[in-house]
């Protein structure tokens, strides 16, 4: 199976990759792990194939004469024409994607290469700290990433390690209710429009579960692992 780990900044896409990697090992998993950032400068692991061993973000910005932004587009596009392994041989193949996640996710880097994988799937992780108050927009933006990449995706909140046990159970009851927080009263205008916005969106998405996990600790590795499990069977329940 082919997993895409998507996420904004600083979201933990690389420990993700890294540890959960790691865990799947552990469980008698054969894993290969994939680095598609050319802009990182450590990502924390040993990739099986690396793009930074054909260019940089840094390398176009002297090549080309370029700033960060320019070059992070010219790096997207010459991804888009790279040929990656299949290592059809194994199990898992796990993607870690680039930090820069809008030239990926909104131009056709992402989606060609996602879907010239079979069997795949896209992790869409998020900062859970940082988002607890906007889970909404936050459920919207992975609902886009399925959109924009015609592919199987899974909401992941990371980063409940930092949380406290009861913030933890709060936003669990939430999760597993997600039409009482439908039915609320919205409180500004915003919220009103992500709140309608999200309602259409369901009638064309069925939602998923929203595992809780901290890639730092591997809290809710089981959980994932038994949602990426569902997906390749075809079977089993994720709502």
């Amino acid at each position: 199976m082919n997993i895409f780990v998507l996420g904004p900044a600083g979201s933990g896409k690389s420990l993700l990759v890294k540890n959960f990697s790691s865990y799947l090992v552990s469980e008698g998993y054969e894993v290969r792990v994939v680095n598609l950032d050319p802009g990182v400068l450590n990502p924390g692991y040993k990739p099986d194939f690396d793009v930074r061993s054909w260019f940089t973000v840094e390398n176009i910005m002297r090549e080309k004469k370029l700033g960060p932004n320019g070059a992070i587009l010219e790096a997207m596009d010459r991804l888009t024409k790279m040929k990656l392994p299949t290592f059809n041989d194994v199990d898992y193949v796990i993607f870690d994607t680039p930090g820069q996640l809008e030239p990926f996710l909104f131009r056709e880097t992402g989606r060609t290469i996602v879907n010239a994988f079979p069997d795949r799937c896209c992790l869409f992780l998020g900062d859970l700290p940082a988002l607890r108050g906007n889970l909404v927009s936050f459920y919207l933006y992975a609902l886009t990433a399925y959109y924009a990449l015609e592919t199987d995706t899974v909401a992941v909140l990371n980063k409940v390690d930092l949380l406290s046990p009861c913030a933890v159970e709060e936003i669990r009851k939430i999760l597993d209710d997600p039409v009482r927080m439908l039915a609320r009263k919205p409180s500004n205008m915003e919220e009103e429009m992500n709140l309608n916005l999200l309602k259409v969106l369901r009638d064309f998405f069925s939602p998923k579960r929203v595992p809780l996990i901290s890639a730092k600790t591997g809290f809710g590795f089981e959980e994932l692992l038994t949602i990426l499990y569902e997906i390749k069977c075809a079977c089993g329940d994720l709502m």
